[in-house]
């Protein structure tokens, strides 16, 4: 986490990084920076040195890996084909996509004359289907009749899941919820930094993942013998 001074005038501006900016104090003795569209930029606060050279006013690398954190990199919900409303039907395919698909997000903050942009762009996204079946692929395409295109996010169930099969219906899977399968999508960030300023630098951040969830009911078609007269 990056640190200011008491002493520092980006400390004691009250809208340090532009008209939309101000400081708040959260929990913990640290200063809080708001940044539109993040969750603030944070510093640990430090009384003035003395008797030392006087440090940057700004390390990029820290504001950008705080920035990074804040980033509000949220995803879409889960869409599926058929609905979740209509229920899957084992052994047929059921689609899935992101809605809307993840897209890259950048996020920017100016300090004591240096401007630090953090971008983060999605990459892979690990689909969990509920059954124990798992894929790594793309946010998926809405359903589409004919050819199945590429990018399209497909699973077919071997076994159902409804309501009130849970605890009832002993040929289920024990991953079978209450509502039916939990479907869920988690979303891996690249994140990278450059600055320009009295320091110019870039350079990878850590990753992140990011999660969304749904459940999704799967019914079953049965056959019958019957009875029936001659020719």
């Amino acid at each position: 986490m990056p640190t200011i001074s008491t002493s520092s005038p980006l400390y004691r501006n009250p809208h340090p990084s532009g008209s939309e900016t101000f400081w708040y104090p959260p929990a913990g003795g640290q200063r809080c920076m708001y940044v539109p569209g993040s969750n603030g930029v944070c510093f640990n606060v430090t009384a003035p040195a003395t008797g030392r050279p006087a440090a940057p006013a700004v390390n990029p690398a820290a504001l950008a890996a705080s920035l990074a954190a804040s980033m509000d990199l949220r995803v879409g919900g889960i869409v599926a084909s058929p609905s979740a409303r209509m229920a899957g039907l084992t052994g047929a395919a059921s689609w899935f996509w992101l809605s809307p698909p993840p897209a890259g997000r950048s996020l920017s903050v100016s300090l004591a004359g240096e401007s630090v942009t953090v971008s983060a762009v999605p990459s892979t996204v690990r689909w969990s289907f509920g059954d124990g079946a798992q894929l790594a692929g793309g946010p998926g395409v809405p359903y589409r009749p004919g050819a199945v295109p590429a990018a399209a996010i497909l699973h077919a169930y071997k076994t159902r899941c409804l309501p009130g099969d849970q605890g009832h219906d002993p040929y289920v899977l024990s991953s079978c919820g209450a509502n039916g399968y939990q479907v869920a999508a988690s979303v891996l960030w690249s994140i990278s930094f450059q600055a320009s300023g009295p320091v110019s630098s870039r350079g990878a951040l850590p990753s992140r993942a990011t999660s969304t969830s749904t459940v999704y009911p799967v019914s079953e078609a049965r056959a019958f013998l019957t009875s029936g007269g001659g020719r």
